[in-house]
Order: C-alpha cells, then structure tokens, then sequence
C-alpha cells in the first residue's frame, strides 16, 4: 500500500522502499557488496531506502546504515571496512579458557536440570560483540535521521525461543503502535545494544 513520507523526507514519493538484510553470518559480508554497487550508482543521492529490517548479522549492518541514514554513503563505506577486517573473535569469546567455562556451565546446567545453574543465554560469550557495536555504532544517530526525514524505521527481527514467534523491535518516526498478531509480535522500543546482543 502507498503512504506518504512525514513531512521533510528525503525518501522517495510513492510506495515506500523497504530494504531487508537476514542473516547468515558471511552472507552479511555480500550484502555488504551489493550496498557497495547500490552507493556507486546513486553517489549523490540521500539513503534510498526509508524503511530498514534486518536479522542477526543483518541486524547489525541495519543498524549502522540506520543511524548514519544521513550519510548514507559513508555508512556503506564503514560497512565495507568492518568486514574486510572482521575476525570470529570481534563477536564472541574462542580462547581456551572462554569456551572451556562455556561448556562447563552449559554441562551442570543440562546434568542439574537448572539447579546447579540456570542454563545461559547464550552458547557463547557474545560480551565482544557488545563492545564493537558501542565502539563503531553512534545509537543516538538513529533518532536524530529519524527526526530530520531520512529514514522512516528501522526493525530488528528475531524468533522467540519459548514462543516460536516472530519478534520485530523497531523504532519509527510518527505515531507508531505495536502489533501483536498469529505468531508475529512488533515492539516499539528505543534501540540500543543491549537489544541487539541478546537477539
């Protein structure tokens, strides 16, 4: 269905543009190629897309092009930078020790039936994650190229373990409410990244 852009977008007039970036871990590294081509061809042209979805390693990449919406370009280039120079170790904990405990507490948890310990949140220790988004990622961008017009939501997706639903956390210009439907849930949420860690 068509909607209009608020006032001051500088996306397109018409039906809106959605760009949608799922997981897979290195597949994320050729989206990244495809956005390069996109930035090529369109040099000056503000952030093409007004409304940003993205999933796991999508999810990241979703982000950075969300918050520096204003500088589309830029954001696509520092992309393609990260990847070029990522390492399993700038995602989780894989030193001895790390996978050692890891391994350890999931073994009392499953052998204890949780009693010993609760069962993590996690398989691995994703703490390095956390420190590359706070370091390469400005979360308080993404308001700010929401208000000037440049970009109308970003959502990041997720399945719930327990409920098998489809979770979307998303934060959106206008009066946006959240949604709750067969086995797909909307969350309207200021996005920082504590949310995006633990999706």
């Amino acid at each position: 269905m068509a909607t209009e852009p608020p006032q001051g977008s500088n996306a397109p007039i018409g039906s809106t543009v959605g760009l949608v970036l799922p997981g897979g871990g290195a597949r994320a590294a050729y989206q990244v190629g495809v956005l390069k081509a996109i930035a090529q061809m369109l040099p000056d042209s503000p952030n093409p897309f007004p409304v940003i979805v993205g999933t796991s390693a999508g999810a990241v990449a979703a982000t950075v092009l969300a918050t520096e919406a204003l500088r589309w370009q830029r954001a696509v280039a520092a992309l393609e930078k990260v990847w070029a120079n990522f390492h399993v170790s700038q995602v989780f904990l894989v030193d001895a020790p790390s996978m050692l405990r890891s391994g350890l507490h999931w073994m009392l948890s499953l052998l204890s039936g949780g009693w010993l310990l609760p069962p993590p949140l996690s398989l691995f220790d994703n703490s390095p994650l956390r420190r590359l988004l706070a370091k390469n990622i400005d979360f308080r961008h993404l308001q700010r190229s929401i208000n000037r017009g440049h970009l109308r939501a970003l959502a990041l997706c997720a399945t719930g373990y327990n409920s098998a639903a489809s979770v979307a956390f998303f934060q959106a210009a206008g009066d946006r409410a959240p949604w709750l439907r067969q086995q797909r849930v909307g969350h309207l949420l200021r996005i920082v990244p504590l949310n995006i860690v633990f999706l």
